[in-house]
């Protein structure tokens, strides 16, 4: 039945977008896949370092919607540390990659060798010694030189005693107390040059604001009318003209009335029921 139903389908391929993000320790794959649902889509890696998503979904009726992207994996990449999370939309592909091990104990190289030093030479035969030296009774006697006077003797100098640090003198009570006066005029120096400046600052301030407010008066000084108050005499004008228009009207009617009647007094009673319907309207 299921088959059948497959059978029956009529799919439309979808290319979604793909967002490569490569880090230091871990790659990414952001897929969007608008009006997918999780229970849609599937995400398999083979034996072969291949990385396959694809999914399918029911649009109307016996029509679907369906994708199928296929990526490489990195050769680097920890394929038993793979994660998929759908949220949003977005299918995100967490690919860790692989760290570097130590070698076990047993894989580590051996120093090298040292070099073989060469085989000393044999010991050369012994030199037969050389003949003694006569003995000294046998020397002849040097010559006596005369014997000079000898220089004497320079007097010894007396040691040097080591130096001791002069102590320098304890200030005294006068000189402390005028560095502390000076100190507290130079910090009242300081306190009237701080607020001398405030006060410059707020007077500069104070003068902008005033000169901006009189160039905002200048500005709506010289800016005309609103056309609205020239509408509003246009509409009292046209309000006046007709009261008057209607006050006219009615005096003449009036007038007319009246004198349709007077004349109505001379004639038949037939010119007297066509004045009245005529007073009427």
């Amino acid at each position: 039945m299921d088959a059948t139903r497959a059978s029956n389908r009529a799919y439309e391929e979808y290319d979604p977008s793909v967002e490569w993000s490569r880090g230091a320790d871990v790659d990414s794959v952001r897929i969007t896949l608008p009006g997918f649902k999780r229970e849609d889509i599937r995400v398999l890696v083979d034996n072969h370092g291949h990385l396959r998503t694809r999914g399918e979904r029911q649009i109307a009726g016996t029509r679907w919607s369906r994708f199928q992207k296929d990526f490489q994996l990195p050769d680097n990449c920890n394929v038993d540390g793979i994660r998929a999370k759908f949220e949003s939309e977005t299918l995100t592909i967490t690919l860790p990659k692989k760290t570097a091990s130590p070698p076990a104990p047993s894989q580590r190289i051996p120093p090298p060798a040292l070099p073989e030093l060469p085989a000393r030479p044999a010991v050369p035969p012994a030199v037969p010694a050389a003949p003694l030296a006569p003995a000294a009774s046998q020397r002849q006697p040097a010559e006596r030189r005369p014997s000079l006077p000898r220089k004497p003797a320079a007097p010894e100098l007396p040691a040097r005693l080591p130096s001791v640090p002069t102590p320098e003198p304890e200030p005294s009570l006068a000189a402390v107390q005028r560095a502390k006066e000076e100190e507290e005029k130079k910090r009242m120096e300081m306190e009237t040059m701080g607020k001398t400046e405030e006060d410059r600052k707020a007077a500069q301030k104070k003068e902008q604001e005033d000169e901006a407010a009189a160039m905002g008066e200048m500005a709506m000084a010289r800016q005309p009318r609103p056309a609205s108050a020239s509408r509003g005499l246009l509409v009292n004008v046209a309000v006046a003209v007709v009261v008057l228009l209607g006050i006219t009207a009615y005096v003449w009617h009036t007038l007319r009335n009246a004198a349709g009647g007077a004349g109505d007094h001379g004639h038949g009673h037939g010119h007297l029921g066509a004045g009245s319907y005529g007073d009427e309207m």
